[in-house]
């Protein structure tokens, strides 16, 4: 099994991160770190760097700027996954490396920006046989 960086999860609402860890698991992720306040991802993040960070825009002591900030100096793949949107549609962590996901979020909608993030954690889809290929052909 190979070793990956783990996810940075930033959610201050136990029941979100509770449902978002699940998404990731689905997506193919097995490490992820949950935390619930900026001041603790600026510490974690002293020490770690991850493969990909989900990141509400704001958690109980202040605003994630900073958070934000760091990953894009770092080149970390992240998503936004917020209801904080300006009148534009566009919010100021917006970049080349981020994907907005609005709350509520549809679950594969969601899987699907985190394997567009990191393209290389995709699950191999097993080859389906000919019989299989062609069962699944009629059905459409």
């Amino acid at each position: 099994m190979e070793n990956h960086e783990p996810v940075l999860l930033l959610e201050d609402q136990a029941l979100i991160a509770i449902y978002m860890e699940e998404l990731l698991h689905e997506a193919g992720f097995d490490n992820i770190s949950t935390l619930s306040s900026c001041a603790a991802a600026a510490e974690w993040l002293q020490k770690n760097t991850p493969e990909l960070a989900v990141i509400e825009t704001r958690l109980r002591d202040e605003p994630c700027d900073a958070i934000a900030a760091v990953l894009n100096q770092r080149g970390v793949p992240y998503i936004v996954h917020s209801v904080e949107r300006d009148g534009s549609g566009n919010h100021p962590y917006m970049g080349t490396k981020c994907k907005w996901i609005d709350k509520p979020c549809d679950p594969d909608e969601f899987v699907k920006a985190v394997k567009e993030c990191v393209p290389s954690r995709r699950k191999p889809v097993p080859a389906a046989s000919g019989t299989q290929y062609q069962e699944q052909c009629h059905q459409r």
